[in-house]
């Protein structure tokens, strides 16, 4: 019977692990590592989320900086920006950068009026206690804004995966959130 039962679970294990090769093999698999200057892994993101996830992907530039604007439908809500950008967060002794912030913010466009402010950060408060690793907040020019950070060590480096899930987690938190702030601006 133990032979039986430890069958069914190491079938159970390859079962999941073939299927995970197979959606890997399907994925053009990209893994990011920390650069020195400050545009090439936004364009590697930039070709990742356009070639695996099919998304519609604007480059903008300020200076030597380039940071990503990806364009959200809103469907329940209204249309929305997301911005991917990358920062350097660490050097070692050669002033080399060991470690890359990539920031992926959801810009929400919905402005908080100042005599709702405090009605509004009570649900958003509520909000980020209640949802593992939210990061919504209200800025000082009153936006609601959705923010995530992925660090990018060297040599150990990340998939370019985790910038599409962190993309599709701030979709489904603003769709979650939207519904519970719009009556306390209204």
């Amino acid at each position: 019977m133990k032979k039986i039962i430890l069958l069914i679970i190491v079938a159970a294990a390859l079962g999941t692990w073939s299927a995970s090769m197979a959606r890997a093999q399907d994925q053009k698999l990209c893994r990011l590592t920390v650069v020195q200057d400050e545009s090439s892994m936004e364009k590697i993101i930039e070709q990742y989320l356009i070639a695996n996830h099919k998304m519609i992907v604007t480059e903008k530039t300020k200076g030597d900086d380039l940071w990503l604007e990806l364009p959200m439908k809103g469907e329940t809500t209204p249309a929305f920006t997301i911005f991917v950008d990358t920062q350097p967060l660490n050097k070692n002794d050669a002033a080399q950068v060991v470690e890359r912030g990539i920031i992926i913010q959801a810009q929400t466009r919905i402005k908080v009026p100042a005599d709702r402010r405090a009605a509004v950060m009570r649900i958003i408060n509520d909000f980020n206690r209640n949802k593992a690793f939210a990061a919504a907040y209200v800025d000082s020019d009153g936006e609601i804004l959705l923010s995530w950070i992925l660090n990018v060590l060297d040599p150990a480096g990340l998939d370019a995966e985790y910038v599409y899930d962190v993309v599709a987690r701030e979709d489904m938190l603003w769709r979650q959130l939207y519904p519970l702030v719009k009556p306390a601006m209204e």
